[in-house]
């Protein structure tokens, strides 16, 4: 379920109590909270794949369901699957969803709190880099896609510095999806920017795509289980 909250101002006049109401005095002080259980479904999230070719996602093994969690996670408790394998050295697997009746024209400052599964070891090695990626939150203020390059190969259209494990005024990675350095097994980790928002603008009509994943330089299979995600806006 998602679960909206915005700050409000209680009026009580001097001269008459007999009721309370709830108003947004000033959008200068607006602030929202979104709780995204995935144990009910997607919650408006959708799947953006993009740095490989064309008419590939077979053979890239994309994926993006509600299904699940694994053993030896309750497996009674669903979750967002997102998965691929990364045969160009450079997949990026992202969930995206659209925000909307924010404040036009404003920078809001916003903070992801995660919580998610993953089976990757910290201090990993593998083929053309450690399992163990950046994962990355952020947004853009116009919808997320693909353009296809002369090579008919995927890319975004817009920068992501993940795969270096930078961030960038889109972008900011908020740690690993790393466990620990013994793990064989999917395990539940939080990863957040609590005390450290990102600053995201809205568009003219007060629009904001929300993103978060990971941009991949291990050449393998990578698979998360999101299980929840809260969101905090303020203006």
């Amino acid at each position: 379920m998602i679960m909206i909250k915005k700050h409000c101002i209680i009026l009580l006049p001097a001269l008459l109590l007999l009721f309370t109401s709830c108003t947004k005095a000033d959008p200068a002080k607006d602030y929202r909270e979104y709780t995204y259980d995935f144990n009910l479904g997607t919650q408006g999230w959708v799947s953006l794949f993009s740095d490989y070719p064309k008419g590939e996602e077979s053979f890239y093994e994309l994926e993006f369901t509600h299904t699940h969690l694994p053993a030896p996670l309750d497996t009674m408790v669903n979750a967002i699957k997102i998965s691929g394998n990364n045969h160009s050295d450079d997949l990026l697997s992202f969930m995206v969803t659209r925000m909307t009746q924010l404040i036009p024209n404003a920078i809001y400052e916003v903070t992801f709190d995660i919580t998610l599964a993953s089976n990757v070891a910290t201090n990993s090695i593998g083929i053309g880099g450690s399992p163990d990626l950046a994962l990355g939150v952020g947004g853009i203020d116009y919808q997320p896609g693909n353009e296809t390059d002369g090579a008919n190969w995927y890319r975004t259209n817009f920068e992501s510095r993940l795969q270096s494990k930078e961030s960038n005024n889109i972008m900011q990675m908020i740690g690993t999806i790393g466990v620990q350095d013994t793990t064989t097994m999917y395990t539940l980790i939080n990863r957040n920017n609590n005390g450290n928002p990102i600053h995201l603008k809205t568009n003219d009509y007060g629009e904001l795509w929300l993103l978060v994943g990971i941009d991949s330089g291990f050449e393998g299979l990578t698979s998360l289980y999101y299980r929840s995600i809260l969101i905090k806006l303020k203006y």
